[in-house]
């Protein structure tokens, strides 16, 4: 079973948006391993949200911390539910 350490949702995602620009965008935080744009599978076309892998999922709760200080007009992208797994099988949502 693929480990959901370190993945945040990420929604709100222009359809105009590639994964390489979504992952050039995060690496400022920390070391993506992946960055996946969701796509319909008959069209091909995006759906408006993905994933954002870091290496070290601290990394990706101060994302979430940083994302909440912000204001919605000052960014691009828009972090909406946040699934992190943590130590001792625990795992923490955070809705916006």
């Amino acid at each position: 079973m693929e480990s959901d350490l370190g993945k945040l949702f990420i929604g709100g995602i222009s359809w105009d948006t590639n994964e390489d620009r979504l992952k050039e965008y995060f690496k400022s935080y920390g070391d993506v391993v992946e960055a996946v744009i969701m796509k319909d599978w008959t069209t091909g076309r995006a759906r408006g949200f993905g994933f954002v892998v870091f290496a070290d999922p601290v990394v990706a709760e101060r994302v979430v911390e940083v994302k909440k200080a912000v204001p919605r007009d000052d960014h691009t992208f828009s972090i909406e539910t946040v699934t992190l797994n943590v130590k001792d099988g625990m795992v923490k949502t955070f809705e916006f």
